[in-house]
């Protein structure tokens, strides 16, 4: 609708017509051929033809743009139709491949972020092809039908007339020193990028709102499933007594498991999850309050009515469940385990994660202590816990010197104890009611203590001994479960941190005088969760990154059959950063990596404008007809990037729930196309007139242009 209007205020009702044709013709192109490909309509996919929407409209208006100026100029309608679209067949095509192309490498992220991402650049690519089809195929018919040249002074060319106003005296103003003009432009474009990058941080996902938090943890390993269950009792009782109201919509406790934030399942009778699930929020913004109910057929204003965010709630829930971290019983702490978390994507299972190893256990239970502490002490950092959890302890009888002596053995003591510690089946025999089995079951395992009394039989004798005379007993206390990685075993330290005070890449520098200690006493460190993923996907989105600038490279090659001219497009793409860090900073939120990857297809679409504005330019002999023929392009290049601006703005200001995974990209490519429109109507053919040495017109005695 947004895309519609605007076209409808700063063109005619004939070009807006024409080209809101083609949106819903390319999207039932777009919705088949996916069909076909097996993929599904699900949030990312429509959030992917979201980002679309705005770029699906950019080749109609460029040709159907061209085409109304010919109109103007006086030249037959069937004339105009066709002679409009070859003129823009070469560019626009060069122009959707290059988009296509910058989306296309993101296919190459591999693990869960690649599983992610995946549908988003199939979704684009498929959208800009059906609409590349209609641009061509369709659009001139609709034109030749529906277009009229209208030679009244309307608003519309008035807006566009100063506009050109405006744009000719600030190509004019450049034009006078075009070196200097270009070196500061570009300096002053440079250093501000650098001073925001230099202040910006970086994390995996951007926060967003959710329907659930989390209470999950364990008691100590020895409790039966009841105990369990009596202990968290207490604490969901009081979590029911003092979290209430609109926003919780029901709390509730699963004893025996807890899930981590991939939602794998940890299974053990000492184990607990509880699941506070919230109302779904109430509307926080002018689109939510007055649009969203008449768009939304499940729309029911009853359910919306939680005012707070789940981090606030959790908060709350967070002050409940502080006292029960210290609850102690017979000296010992009730909740080994206990913490408060607010789910997030799911791609990583812990902001921060640590895994180290020692040659014996004592040492690895040593550095995670010393971990944990070095943890507790940056600020943002909250639930360290570590996967150490102690089994529970068993009693394991060696024969000594003095019982092989006798004879005994580790075999002979395990069948002898048997009887005691173990119900078991010695026998079978049959009376009138048929198969009796035989079975004995000791009352001594009950208390450990027995086993002092117990005594055994001397092999080949019918000599009784105390089993502890013939055997020294050791209590010893493993643990729960064995982790390993490439035969090592390891333990692991797992963390979050609050974004909004702490990024996970600051807290690992941080830690880094902690790690150089740990590396000298001994302990091998492997650095995970969230720093790790940031790693591996930096260094694939930055490999997609050179894959799409060399194809978007070869591309505009193939158009100017010029290096020169293609390297001129190219260099829009390391000033456009600018207007991308400028929009998060703006928005208040850090870069993420659906950011970073805004970024690299916004690498394909900051070019499309540009390479229209030199194949527009290119042969200009003089800078007044360069700047004449740039002129040309000003309303098509507004046009192009007002709608692709006004089909992401809904995602840039208003997303809300998981769909604010994505509005790092929106943003990115958002803004980054808003700051590129300006770089494309000065800096581009600035660049070219210095590049290629265009020369200033003559100027004769009488100060006419020859």
């Amino acid at each position: 609708m947004l895309v519609f209007l605007a076209m409808l205020i700063f063109i005619n009702r004939g070009i807006a017509f024409v080209v809101a044709l083609g949106i819903p013709l390319s999207f039932m192109i777009g919705l088949i051929a996916t069909e076909i490909m097996g993929d599904s309509l699900n949030m990312l996919s429509l959030l992917g033809a979201l980002i679309a929407l705005g770029m699906l409209v950019d080749e109609a208006i460029v040709v159907a743009e061209n085409i109304y100026r010919h109109l103007e100029e006086g030249m037959p309608r069937r004339e105009a139709a066709i002679v409009g679209a070859q003129e823009m067949f070469p560019a626009v095509l060069t122009a959707t491949l290059t988009t296509i192309f910058a989306f296309l490498p993101m296919l190459l992220l591999t693990g869960e972020m690649g599983m992610f991402i995946k549908i988003i650049p199939i979704m684009i690519t498929v959208l800009l092809l059906s609409s590349l089809f209609e641009a061509f195929y369709f659009l001139p018919l609709h034109a030749h039908d529906f277009l009229k040249v209208s030679n009244k002074e309307s608003s519309t060319r008035k807006i566009w007339k100063k506009l050109s106003s405006w744009h000719n005296a600030v190509l004019h103003f450049v034009f006078k020193k075009r070196w200097i003009s270009l070196i500061v432009m570009v300096v002053t474009i440079l250093s501000l990028t650098a001073v925001m990058i230099k202040n910006s941080k970086f994390q995996l996902f951007p926060d967003f709102d959710t329907t659930q938090v989390y209470v999950y943890g364990k008691v100590n390993v020895n409790n039966e499933l009841e105990d369990t269950e009596m202990i968290v009792t207490e604490l969901e009782r009081e979590l029911l007594k003092k979290i209430k109201g609109d926003d919780i919509s029901s709390i509730t406790s699963v004893i025996g498991f807890k899930l981590d934030a991939k939602n794998m399942v940890e299974t053990g009778e000492h184990l607990f999850h509880i699941f506070i699930d919230l109302s779904e929020r109430a509307a926080d913004n002018a689109f939510d309050e007055y649009i969203s109910p008449y768009l939304s057929i499940e729309y029911d204003k009853d359910s919306l009515k939680r005012q707070k965010d789940a981090r606030e709630i959790a908060k709350d829930v967070e002050r409940v469940v502080e006292p029960f971290r210290t609850l102690q019983e017979s000296g010992n702490i009730v909740y080994e385990e206990l913490v408060v978390k607010v789910p997030g994507a799911g791609v990583v299972a812990s902001d921060v994660e640590i895994s180290l190893s020692a040659n014996d256990e004592q040492k690895t239970m040593q550095g995670i202590k010393e971990l944990e502490d070095a943890l507790r002490t940056v600020e943002g950092v909250s639930n360290i816990s570590n996967d150490a959890t102690l089994g529970e302890k068993e009693l394991k009888l060696r024969v000594n010197e003095y019982g092989q002596q006798l004879g005994f053995n580790e075999e002979y003591i395990s069948k002898e104890l048997r009887a005691y510690y173990l119900k078991g089946e010695y026998g079978k025999m049959f009376n009138e009611s048929g198969l009796v089995r035989i079975k004995i079951e000791s009352g001594v395992n009950e208390q450990i203590k027995s086993i002092d009394s117990i005594e055994v039989q001397v092999p080949s004798s019918d000599t009784f001994v105390l089993l502890k005379d013939v055997c020294d007993f050791i209590m010893t206390q493993g643990f729960v479960a064995l982790q390993k990685e490439n035969g090592i075993r390891i333990r692991t330290v797992v963390a979050s941190i609050d974004k909004k005070i702490i990024t996970s890449a600051e807290v690992m520098k941080k830690l880094e005088p902690t790690f150089s200690k740990l590396n000298n006493d001994g302990y091998k460190l492997d650095i995970k969760g969230e720093e790790k993923d940031n790693a591996k996907n930096k260094r694939e989105l930055m490999q997609s990154a050179l894959i799409a600038i060399f194809l978007i490279f070869i591309t505009l090659v193939w158009l100017f059959d010029s290096i020169k001219k293609s390297l001129i497009v190219i260099s829009t793409i390391p000033l456009v950063l600018l207007g991308v860090f400028f929009g998060h900073m703006v928005m208040g939120i850090n870069l993420t990596m659906p950011g970073m990857i805004g970024v690299v297809g916004l690498a394909g679409v900051v070019v499309n404008d540009g390479l229209i504005v030199v194949n527009f330019i290119k042969n200009a002999t003089n800078t007044e007809e360069l700047m004449k023929q740039a002129q040309t392009r000003l309303r098509p290049i507004l046009l192009t990037s007002l709608t692709t601006v006004l089909g992401l703005s809904t995602l840039i200001f208003f997303a809300s729930g998981q769909a604010m995974i994505l509005q790092p990209m929106a943003i990115s490519l958002g803004f980054g196309i808003a700051w590129a429109t300006v770089l494309n109507l000065i800096y581009v053919p600035l660049l070219y007139a210095v590049v290629f040495k265009i020369k200033d017109a003559q100027i004769s005695e009488n100060s006419k242009v020859v």
